[in-house]
């Protein structure tokens, strides 16, 4: 995931131009691109093939995006890819533009992607084909030095894809968030009953439905570690450790948005717990939660534990290796005063 910091080999002041500019300069190239996005828009927003010819991939793809799946939050993606390329205009006007034919290869990709799908009769495929096809056009007309940038907002496309019927084959991820509220209400010395995904307080029963069970918080907050990750990180390898462990995050918030549900059950109403505070916490205790797990574990690998070991070792050695100041003053003080002789050691008396 290449960071806003990270800038391209970019032109002289005499060479940068515009759009227009380039337009001007390479019409064949503008033809090109006018042609391919014209072709994208018409099989993506309006050749209906999926329900039975009634929907298009674009249709099919905003009708997933519901409170059902959770997935109301992708209406943000399309606008933070363009905010993101917004923020690398610059680049994307100067950097060194060298066409390469290996975008040939992704957009080649992109187009058997989108036939599978039709084939197929599965429209997340087609999601899948939109950024290979944005990706390759980019490297064919700009090289892969332009490319590059829109590497991270064509990653942005996957998040789009509806997650559907996968929120059915979620039975683990239940069994483990009850299981673990369960254990912690244990350590807290409250007693809950917890049966398979039943968690059973005080005689009022909640199921950990296949919704609670995390996996659909997952999506958001996938979605938010790669933002996060991106703006603030510049070695890959954290990048991708803070990425992968979303799923971590994701947990720990869900646990505790359900850990809440069963405090408010127990010292507050049930009927409340299990209604309306069931979906207030679910923003507000959720990713409050997860983001600050998310910021202390990134706070812990961008730490300089070089140092930190450093002054740890000197902490521990520092009785061995000099005495302190205050102690050699009060010694010095003591012989003065000859309290600090040292008395000659007694006899030991045993009295039975």
């Amino acid at each position: 995931m290449p960071s806003v910091s990270e800038a391209p080999q970019k032109q002289t002041a005499d060479d940068r131009t515009g759009f227009v500019d380039w337009v001007r300069r390479e019409p064949m190239q503008a033809l090109l691109l006018a042609l391919i996005a014209g072709v994208l828009v018409y099989f993506f927003g309006f050749y209906r093939v999926f329900m039975n010819g009634a929907q298009s991939a674009v249709e099919w793809t905003y009708k997933g995006w519901n409170e059902e799946n959770d997935q109301v939050h992708c209406w943000a993606i399309a606008p933070a890819m363009l905010f993101i390329l917004w923020l690398r205009r610059n680049d994307l006007r100067t950097v060194v533009k060298a066409p390469s034919a290996r975008g040939l290869f992704f957009i080649a990709a992109g187009i058997l992607s989108y036939i599978i799908s039709v084939r197929c009769l599965q429209a997340r495929f087609s999601i899948v084909a939109a950024p290979l096809i944005v990706y390759g056009t980019a490297e064919f007309l700009g090289g892969r030095a332009f490319a590059r940038i829109f590497i991270f907002p064509c990653l942005l496309f996957l998040f789009m894809i509806p997650v559907g019927g996968i929120v059915q084959s979620t039975v683990s991820l239940q069994l483990m968030a009850s299981g673990a509220v369960g254990k912690i209400c244990s350590l807290l010395g409250i007693h809950v009953q917890i049966t398979g995904t039943k968690i059973d307080v005080n005689g009022h029963p909640y199921e950990v439905a296949g919704g609670c069970s995390g996996i659909r918080s997952l999506m958001a907050m996938t979605l938010l570690s790669a933002l996060y990750v991106y703006f603030t990180q510049r070695e890959l390898w954290k990048r991708w450790l803070i990425f992968g462990c979303s799923i971590l995050f994701a947990v720990v918030g869900n646990i505790a948005r359900l850990l809440s549900v069963v405090l408010a059950a127990k010292w507050w109403d049930p009927e409340i717990a299990g209604g309306s505070f069931h979906d207030f916490v679910g923003f507000f205790v959720f990713f409050p939660s997860a983001v600050l797990v998310m910021v202390a574990f990134s706070n812990l690998l961008n730490r300089d534990w070089s140092n930190a070991g450093a002054h740890i070792k000197k902490t521990l050695n520092a009785p061995d290796t000099e005495r302190p100041a205050s102690t050699e003053a009060a010694a010095a003080s003591d012989d003065e005063t000859g309290e600090g002789k040292k008395k000659p050691a007694s006899l030991i008396s045993y009295d039975y």
